[in-house]
This record gives structure tokens, sequence and C-alpha cells, in this order.
């Protein structure tokens, strides 16, 4: 057997690198004898890096260096200088270029790339390109500008960002709004169905709309905040009407198979919709966001959602971070003058000299209409976005700022004590409530969240102990896997009882003394036999991930106690962005500016094929 293969085996034994990782190059090995070792090395790490989310392996950030050596110095694996990588994998039989059908794709800027994932990224590069240049034709800019007017309320801020995005909307066939938690993402983009509605009403026609988004309770939280946005509208009653009632999950969008990645609707079956709508875009990973693009009809109108600045997909991809690469609003001169038509003036700072191809499409909500600019929750998610590790810490350990703090904790005594404190006046109320509706607005009074799912201070061992904390304080039962108060969070989508991915409820008793786990469907509140409840985790304590697109007054987030490759600025960021009221940091300081200080950077190509 080689070495190298030797080499992995050993580093797969020790969890640094994945089962799979080695089997790919086991596979490669035994297929083609004459394959060399520097090219096996780098299948192994283009495997290893999409595990961690990237989507290809840039040669020359990895050339000349040690592989692993920071877990491992006895194991650590030596990478050639570029030159000679490049030479060896050019002249391998498992290596083409761009356009070749090979199992992997090196492109002109040295990067490395399963095929299917190269295919993918450049699918998608090549329709985000060719939507972003499509304008909507027939526009009434009478009607328009009456509608902007109509919808949005005077505001003090010059320019007024939301009408914009609203109007790029309704001219362009792709339009991207990203901003933080309060700047007004959904009820933008609620006005914006009204506009179109109202053009299309002009032209006698009807439009076909889709809400959708990654999960099922993200579908749920469009559809819930549309239903209550739109009959604040200052609108015609049909038009109020034609506004959709009903959101779903991208996967049921697209037609997903049972044990097949191979979606129903395809370039070949298209989705039969004008006008589809994504929210939380910043969870989309770049495969699904290809495949959504590629099954859309020519001229479907689309527009995304989200946070830029967010955790990227679980999955690998920044898809949403790569399209909004830019740091303020621009537009390029010819927009600036239609906008000028309509009576939207943008200041000269704010027009392109050198407009790149996707620089209309894009808005930012900077302004924040949850928080106080002033709040601690405010300073603190704007310091950890810039990167600012000691102006955040800055802001947690100051007087002048409410709703931010940081507790140090050491060792598991000072963590026992702070959630002991923390969890048992909340679960009190909880189990004290007159009604399931009264506990479950409870639920949201509060949440602990993680970065880790496993190991020290991890949601397993947090979950375990708030269980341990309650049981030492009597209010839960020691050896019950049921009872009143405990909180759950479901992981899969059953759509045969409503439920999805994330929803999350709280086990009570009902008017017969029977438990039951009670959730909030849209206005209502109802029940699930514990029995019947699909996949579920304990929720005392989630994950950064799962509470992405999720709102608490209270968040008391929990660092490791060590540095870790899934700490970062996102991180850190999307957790503060949880919390409406306070954010409580428990952890050690250097891992936080650790944090802070790292900011997630995804390997593709997405952003050079947007922007270069």
């Amino acid at each position: 057997m080689r070495k190298l293969m030797n080499d992995l085996s050993t580093l797969r034994e020790k969890d640094i690198i994945r089962d799979i990782d080695v089997e790919i190059c086991r596979l490669f090995a035994e297929e083609y004898e004459d394959i060399s070792d520097d090219a096996l090395l780098a299948v192994c790490l283009t495997s290893h890096l999409y595990g961690r989310g990237d989507v290809c392996l840039p040669l020359e950030q990895y050339a000349s260096e040690s592989l692993f050596n920071e877990t491992d110095e006895d194991h650590s694996i030596p990478v050639p200088d570029l030159d000679s990588w490049l030479h060896e994998l050019r002249n391998s039989p498992i290596v083409g270029n761009p356009g070749d059908f090979k199992p992997l794709i090196l492109d002109e800027a040295g990067r490395l790339y399963f095929h299917k994932l190269w295919q993918y990224e450049n699918r998608l590069a090549e329709q985000l390109v060719k939507r972003g240049e499509q304008d909507t034709e027939d526009i009434s800019l009478e009607l328009l500008q009456d509608g902007l007017e109509r919808l949005f309320e005077d505001t003090s801020e010059h320019p007024d960002w939301q009408k914009i995005a609203a109007a790029t909307a309704v001219k362009k066939k792709f339009s991207v709004i990203s901003g933080g938690p309060g700047t007004g993402k959904t009820s933008t983009v609620v006005r914006i169905l009204a506009l179109l509605l109202e053009q299309a009403s002009k032209r006698e026609a009807s439009l076909n709309i889709a809400l959708a988004a990654p999960t099922g309770k993200a579908a749920a939280r469009l559809k819930n905040s549309i239903l209550s946005a739109k009959n604040e509208l200052n609108i015609a009653d049909d038009i109020r009407a034609a506004i959709p009632d009903k959101a779903i999950t991208l996967h049921q969008l697209l037609g997903a198979r049972r044990h097949t990645s191979v979606f129903k609707h395809n370039k070949e079956n298209p989705v039969p919709y004008d006008v589809v709508i994504v929210d939380e875009a910043s969870m989309v990973d770049q495969a699904l966001m290809s495949k959504l693009m590629v099954a859309l009809l020519e001229d479907t109108k689309v527009i995304l959602l989200g946070d830029k600045d967010q955790l990227a997909s679980v999955e690998a991809g920044s898809v949403l971070g790569d399209i909004c690469d830019l740091d303020m609003n621009n537009v390029s001169q010819g927009m600036a003058n239609w906008l000028a038509e309509i009576s939207l003036d943008i200041p000269q700072e704010n027009i392109a000299a050198d407009p790149k191809s996707l620089i209309d499409n894009i808005t930012l909500l900077t302004k924040s209409y949850r928080f106080d600019e002033d709040s601690g929750i405010a300073q603190l998610a704007a310091s950890v976005n810039r990167g600012a590790s000691e102006s955040a810490i800055n802001v947690l350990s100051s007087n002048d700022y409410e709703g931010a703090s940081l507790v140090s904790i050491e060792d598991q005594d000072a963590l026992d004590s702070v959630l002991e404190q923390k969890l048992t006046g909340y679960i009190q109320k909880i189990i004290e409530s007159d009604s399931p509706e009264q506990a479950l607005d409870y639920f949201g009074d509060f949440q602990m969240l993680a970065a880790h799912r496993r190991g020290p201070w991890g949601i397993e061992y947090l979950n375990q102990l708030a269980e341990q904390l309650l049981q030492r304080q009597g209010l839960i039962p020691k050896y019950d896997r049921w009872y009143v108060g405990k909180p759950v969070i479901v992981d899969v989508n059953d759509y045969t009882l409503d439920l999805r991915n994330g929803d999350t409820g709280i086990c009570l008793r009902d008017e017969a003394g029977d438990l039951k786990i009670y959730f909030r469907h849209e206005d209502s509140v109802r029940s699930v036999v514990p029995g019947r409840l699909p996949d579920h985790s304990m929720a005392y304590a989630l994950t950064v991930h799962k509470s992405q697109g999720s709102e608490f007054d209270e968040v008391l987030l929990v660092l490791p106690n060590h540095r870790s490759k899934v700490l970062s600025r996102e991180l850190i960021y999307t957790a503060i962005t949880r919390a409406r009221t306070s954010i409580s940091i428990l952890g050690q300081q250097s891992v936080l500016q650790y944090s802070i200080n790292t900011q997630l950077r995804r390997s593709s190509g997405l952003r050079d094929h947007l922007w270069t």
C-alpha cells in the first residue's frame, strides 16, 4: 500500500479527516495505478474542504504547506510547491479543464473542484449574470411612483433604500435585498408584491407567485409575516386578495423525491411561476441555489431576501455572501437616471464609476427598526460585523450599554451557577403557565445557544446539564422521559403532521391530564402525542445554526472553552442578532476575541465569476 494511503488512514483513525476523504483516494488509487501521490493528496484535501463547506480547493493557499500539522505533528503531510502541484494535476488522468468530462476540474485560477461542484457553480454564475441583466418590460412609472408613495411611510432616511429596493425588484428580473434583523426585509417584500400585482392588473395580466424558504420553519415565518403585513397596506381589495397566503420549502418548490437528490423540476420541466421569492437566502447552499435557478422559466422574476453577514449554509458554499460582495449601496449611472424618473434620487457617492454586473440588482438595508442605534445589541452587532474585537469587548464591559454582557466562566462550577440562575425562573414560568398559549409565549423569552453540537459545552452536553440542574431543584422529574416543561425541536420535515425541521414545542398536560407536545401553528396552538413526534431533540440549548431566522427576548450564548474551527465572526453576529432585548455571552474573553477576528471565507469561484 502507498505510504500516503497509510498516512491518510492514520489521520482518519484520529478523526482528523473523514472516511469519505480516504475512500475516494483509495478508489482513484485502485482505478488509476499511475496516479501520483500529489494528485491523490489534492483529491483528499478537496473532499476534506468540501466537508467543511468549501466548494473547491484553492491550490495556492495550501501549496508548500504541511497539512494537518496544527493537529498532529507526527502525521502531517507535506504539500508540493504550486508549480509542481499544478504540473502533476494537469497531467493527471482524473483532472480536466473546465468543460472536460473528468472527475475533477482545475480552472484557470488554480482552483480544483469535483466535477459536479464545478458544474453547479458555473451554471449558477451564468444564471445570475443572465437574469441580472434582464429588465421587466411595460412598467407604468406613474403607477409605480404612486404605489411607492402610498405604501412606504415618509422617512428621514435619504435615500430611502426600502423604496429603492422595491423599485429595483419591480424593474429587474433578479434582485437581492440584504439586511440585518429589523431592517424591514419582509415588510419591503410584501409591498413589492403589491406593486407587482398592481402593475400586472394594469396590463390585465395575472401573476403566479411562489413564496419559498430553505426550511419549513422559515417558510412558515415568511407566510405569517406577509399575512399580517398585507392587511396594513393601502391597496385595493383585489390586490390584497392576490397576495399569496402560502409559503413552501425550496425542496417542495422543486419537487423533492425520496432517496435521490434529483428534483422533479429542472431545465426541461421548469417551475411554473412568474415570481419566486426566497427568504433566508443565506441558508441556501450553492448546489440548491444552482438547481433552483436552472429550474425557473427564463422570464421568472426572482427576489432573494436574507442577511449577507449571517452564517452561511450548512452545506457547501456561501451564495448570498458571494452575491452581495459590497459594503455599501451602489448603482450604475443608468439605474440612477431611471430611479430619478420616479423621484428617487441617488447621491453621487452611491453611483459606481465602474459598475459590475450585479451592482443594480442588490440593495442593502442598514437602518434597524428593532434596535435603537445606541443599544447594547446594536453596538455589539456592529462591532462584531466590522471585526472590531476590542470595540465589542468595550461594549460588553461598559455600563453605558444595556442588554449586552460578557460573563467570564473558567470552569464547570461557574457554568453550573450561571445556567441554574438563568434557567430556574424561565422553566418555572412555563411549568406554572395557565395555558399552552401562555407557555409558548414564555418559551420565546429565553434561549441558550452554543457553537458546537458535541463536545464540552456543546448543545448535547448543555441539554443534559440543564435537565440535571432542574432535577436537582425538583422542577422536573428525574427518571421520566417526558415531563411538563420539556422543550423540543423537530429535526425533520413531517408533512403528515404539518411539522417542519426547526419547529419548537413544549411538553404540557392537556385538560385530561395527558402529556402532549404543543406547537405554535400560525395563529393557533396544536398538540401532538409524544409517540407520534418525528425525529427531535431537546431544546434547552440550540446550535447557532439551528437558531437562524428565530428571535428570542434574551439569548445566552455559551462559547467553548478553547478555540475551534467552528467559531467565526459570522457565528457570533448571528447569535447576537437572535436577541430582541439582551444577549449574554458566557466564555473566555480570548475565545470571543478570536471568534470575532476570524472571518468565515468559504472557497469558491462564484465571487470572481460575478464581480471580476
